[in-house]
């Protein structure tokens, strides 16, 4: 049996995708995972180790206003119809992460009576995941908010966000293990483990605007005895490091930076917000201001159970950090100080999977 996954374009998105691609075929010889994705940087670097077969189509995302590329978007569009036709030739089941992808993914699985499931990561559906619902998709979501707040998508099962294996690994560490790991990583970082720490970062690309801030607060948090490890991006130029500050161009540990913090700065992509849930660490969440909004929902769960809390892109600077510094780290510590347990679903790709074979066993019997 085959299984084409389409996600592109965010990390939210693809590694989501491949969770589930390694459930599925670790769990059932008899099933094979192929992508459907694109060329672009982003998609490519996510992809290219994982060993799984990429069937690369021609970008073409609904334009938003009038232009040249808008005219010529139903050319493009017919491409990738053409494509994926081809790229779904023997499948058997279609699974969406949302993204530009799927919307002719679903079109084309539709008329060619292929089962559809949909996985979506954020609070706030997608224009491509709307659509594959309206098509008559089997729909899941990967926080109970999406259904509370969006009444067409109540019906959607909860199964929580695939996660990578070192996160579920640490998910749900003992105040002792947690200790330990903060001890390695401030040894690691010349950082106090008993001074406060602080960790940015802003996505793989990082963040101009958080970048900014955090220079500027640079003379008040080192004077304030706080320690922040900053992740500022691969493109970016890195600052000059000090006793109580260290810049770098990507965190490859992520989930044991997350636990070794006290607590995170950081944008409100869906999948640093299930991680944040899951490995019980306190979140300072700017939400990016551009998209449809999803980054501020994302971060609901984590703010009505203590976890997090959200400051809009507009009103973040460095004055304001300044004077909440240090109230982030009493909240993060009342927050430590409750149970460690994971916020969300800790076997999602187990949930999904199960769902995605059932979606097979039914095709299986039809044939």
């Amino acid at each position: 049996m085959r299984v084409s996954l389409a996600a592109a374009g965010t990390a939210g998105h693809i590694e989501p995708a491949l969770a589930l691609a390694h459930w599925l075929q670790s769990s059932d010889s008899e099933i094979r995972c192929e992508f459907i994705g694109t060329s672009a940087g982003l998609d490519t670097a996510l992809m290219e180790s994982s060993g799984f077969v990429r069937h690369p189509i021609t970008k073409a995302p609904f334009p938003r206003k009038l232009s040249l590329q808008a005219l010529l978007w139903p050319i493009r569009f017919s491409r990738s119809l053409l494509q994926i036709s081809r790229a779904l030739q023997g499948s058997d089941l279609v699974v969406g992460f949302g993204g530009y992808v799927c919307a002719p993914t679903y079109i084309v699985a539709k008329l060619m009576n292929l089962p559809i499931l949909i996985h979506e990561a954020n609070v706030k559906p997608g224009m491509a995941n709307n659509l594959g619902r309206r098509l008559g998709a089997r729909l899941t979501v990967a926080f109970e908010s999406t259904r509370t707040l969006h009444p067409k998508w109540s019906i959607a099962e909860v199964v929580g966000m695939p996660l990578r294996a070192t996160v579920r690994n640490l998910a749900g560490s003992t105040s002792a293990q947690r200790d330990e790991v903060r001890k390695q990583k401030s040894h690691d970082w010349g950082f106090d483990p008993k001074r406060p720490i602080a960790l940015v970062f802003g996505g793989s690309q990082g963040s101009r605007r958080i970048n900014e801030v955090i220079t500027e607060l640079l003379p008040e948090s080192s004077a304030a005895g706080i320690q922040i490890v900053h992740a500022v991006g691969a493109a970016n130029q890195l600052p000059a490091r000090s006793d109580s500050y260290l810049p770098l161009h990507y965190i490859s540990d992520m989930p044991e930076a997350m636990i070794a913090s006290d607590f995170a700065i950081t944008r409100g992509g869906a999948v640093t917000c299930a991680e944040l849930g899951a490995l019980h660490t306190y979140g300072v969440v700017v939400p990016l201001s551009i998209g449809n909004g999803e980054q501020a929902f994302n971060a609901l769960e984590l703010t009505t159970r203590g976890g997090a809390t959200v400051i809009v892109e507009k009103e973040f600077s460095a004055r304001l950090l300044s004077e909440r510094f240090i109230s982030y780290v009493k909240a993060a510590q009342a927050y430590q100080s409750e149970s460690k347990a994971a916020l969300f679903p800790l076997d999602a790709e187990a949930r999904l999977g199960c769902i995605a074979k059932e979606l097979l066993g039914k095709r299986k019997k039809r044939s």
